[in-house]
């Protein structure tokens, strides 16, 4: 059956750049919005650590904000929580918990939960965060909470780790195009801004099947 094209941003709430590139994103969905569905595809990031953030990791996201901020002018708090073990596996499930709820991409709980960490220096690691967030979206926690627990739910956020691997995103955020007969490929890799990203976008649709990895 076909469908209209789309494109899959590979994206995790605790990736410096996603966040950088979340306005871009939201501002090609609403450009492209009649032409191109959008989705989420999650990568995954440290999805092994265990370990509290050290002062030279701590160091090391500094350093990677303010780049982020200078080539993209998003906003960017400079301060962590005390405690924060560096691994989106939680917050991926989350956001996974919350497509399934709304049946719907769930771009505005992802950037929220991206405004949290990287603005306001919140932990998205913390349960009762992303319960509360949840319910500022509207979802009780009644229904989100067992599904945050549920294997089911984190089976769907690894086969999406795995799924975006497979097709070389190596560095997020990266975008898949799906043709209309469901057929993925590597569209892109890195930041780019709203115009770059509308302008390529519109280019295939028209034929040209170009991938830029800036």
């Amino acid at each position: 059956m076909n469908r209209t094209p789309a494109l899959y941003v590979v994206t995790d709430p605790l990736c410096s750049w996603c966040w950088g590139m979340s306005r871009a994103v939201e501002d090609a969905r609403h450009r492209l919005r009649d032409e191109v569905r959008f989705d989420v595809l999650l990568g995954g990031i440290n999805t092994h650590g265990t370990q509290n953030l050290g002062e030279f990791g701590r160091r090391h996201l500094m350093k990677i904000w303010q780049e982020v901020h200078a080539t993209t002018g998003e906003t960017f708090g400079f301060r962590l929580p005390d405690v924060l073990i560096y691994n989106s596996t939680l917050p991926c499930v989350a956001v996974e918990a919350i497509r399934t709820l709304t049946g719907a991409p769930p771009f505005g709980y992802l950037h929220r939960l991206q405004a949290l960490f990287f603005v306001e220096g919140i932990n998205i690691n913390e349960r009762e965060v992303l319960i509360r967030v949840a319910d500022e979206f509207g979802i009780a926690e009644g229904d989100f909470v067992p599904l945050l627990d549920s294997d089911r739910t984190q089976a769907l956020v690894q086969f999406q780790f795995e799924t975006s691997r497979a097709f070389g995103t190596n560095a997020l955020p990266s975008l898949l195009w799906e043709e209309q007969d469901g057929e993925r490929t590597l569209f892109a890799g890195g930041y780019m801004d709203a115009d770059m990203l509308s302008e390529l976008a519109r280019a295939r649709l028209a034929g040209d099947r170009g991938i830029p990895v800036p």
